[in-house]
């Protein structure tokens, strides 16, 4: 019957069944804040260590390429980006496991890249639209403003 949020009333909780009986009223908001962040930055790193998946196969051919292939973020996703977080925060760990890494990239490298198109790169457009050549007037403006300075 509280006004407050779900979560705010669970860190209120958190903080009694430890034994804290006295703190400021921003305390929960800054655990929750923290909590926030660091959740979401483990997730985007997560999805920063997820094999890429063509886009353009069907689902079919997605699990036949990698039948562990599911939908979300895997576990072994999600243990080294906290592993990653907990080894720059200088915790308690040290780190990844040789071997672990060894897992995670014979598991990556099993599927292909996809193949490289034959226009690969940046698109420009033909030569005539492109400004970078000297017909666009400024070659004539600097030999006026030569000519301007050696009158003088």
């Amino acid at each position: 019957s509280s006004k407050r949020p779900r979560d705010a009333r669970l860190i209120h909780l958190l903080l009694a069944n430890m034994g804290v009986s006295a703190y400021t009223e921003r305390v929960p908001l800054q655990l929750l804040d923290f909590a926030y962040r660091y959740t979401s930055g483990v997730l985007t790193d997560a999805l920063a260590y997820e094999p890429p998946v063509p886009s353009s196969l069907p689902q079919s051919e997605k699990k036949k390429r990698d039948p562990t292939a599911e939908e979300g973020i895997s576990l072994n996703a999600l243990r080294t980006s906290v592993a990653g977080r907990a080894a720059m925060m200088g915790g308690v760990g040290g780190g990844l496991g040789k071997e672990f890494l060894a897992e995670i990239a014979s598991e990556r490298n099993r599927v292909a890249l996809p193949r490289v198109e034959r226009e690969f790169g940046v698109r420009l457009p033909p030569e005539r639209y492109c400004f970078t050549g000297v017909g666009w007037g400024v070659k004539e403006a600097w030999e006026t403003e030569e000519v301007e300075e050696s009158d003088e």
